[in-house]
């Protein structure tokens, strides 16, 4: 199981702020970046998105540079203060010297970015030798395991992917080419995404319809906090429920050295 002693509080905080969906991966990330902590500073938090995922893996802690390549959201990175500075990444440079950094990590954004190598040939070039990278990312058996496309075919797989921005659906051993490209080893690597945990995330996403509307309409996720209280306790033994089929997890998350 993954362990971890606020593993409730990561539960609560998605449960409370964020679509219904996001509670079943969102808090097994936060647990295994929570175990790597304390990390080395400066740190970096590549795709830093709105804060809220550092929010609540750091609490009141500050940590060095927020970056993104969503202008939009990073207004609200700002607002919560876990950043010392919040930048605007272009997408082809990091504006930082070379060797920077001792820490970068980043949670599920390196399937989204438009030019993987370049951004990840980036996070190396800023990165201090022996510094740490710690990485979540999405695998190609994410589309392997979706129940929609056994009904509907490749369409609805092309149009999830469409909508999701998901352009690097790797195989684990195409990520680790990826990083080892960029000047990276593996120095571990963890599953924690298997075939029943996709199924129940990819329909979790459908019960999430509400969340969308809340924000366009109230500029709020979640208008009734608690609303999912009854199913705490099952939603945390999910949470810390070990991935058994490690080859073939939907998400990997990666420790890696700066060669």
């Amino acid at each position: 199981m993954i362990q971890s002693p606020r593993m409730k509080k990561f539960l609560k905080s998605y449960l409370n702020n964020r679509p219904f969906f996001y509670v079943f991966i969102r808090p097994r990330e936060l647990g295994l970046f929570e175990k790597r902590l304390p990390f080395k500073k400066p740190i970096l938090d590549f795709g830093c998105g709105d804060g809220f995922f550092a929010k609540v893996l750091f609490g009141n802690s500050r940590i060095d540079v927020g970056i993104d390549v969503d202008k939009t959201v990073l207004h609200e990175a700002k607002e919560s203060r876990v950043y010392r500075r919040v930048l605007t990444y272009d997408g082809v440079s990091i504006p930082f010297n070379g060797e920077e950094f001792s820490t970068v990590f980043s949670n599920c954004v390196m399937e989204h970015v438009d030019n993987l190598n370049l951004s990840l040939n980036e996070i190396s070039r800023v990165m201090k030798k022996g510094g740490k990278f710690y990485v979540s990312v999405m695998t190609d058996m994410w589309e392997s395991y979706l129940i929609g496309a056994k009904f509907l075919g490749k369409r609805y797989a092309q149009w999830l992917k469409k909508i999701q921005k998901h352009p690097n659906l790797l195989s684990v051993d195409g990520w680790k080419k990826a990083f080892k490209e960029a000047g990276f080893e593996v120095v571990e690597q963890i599953g924690y995404l298997g075939k029943n945990d996709s199924h129940l995330l990819e329909l979790s996403h459908y019960l999430s319809v509400d969340s969308l509307i809340s924000k366009r309409l109230f500029d709020r996720w979640v208008l009734f906090p608690g609303g999912f209280s009854l199913l705490e306790k099952y939603l945390l033994r999910f949470c810390k429920k070990a991935v058994t089929d490690q080859d073939n997890s939907a998400a990997v998350f990666f420790t890696l050295r700066k060669i």
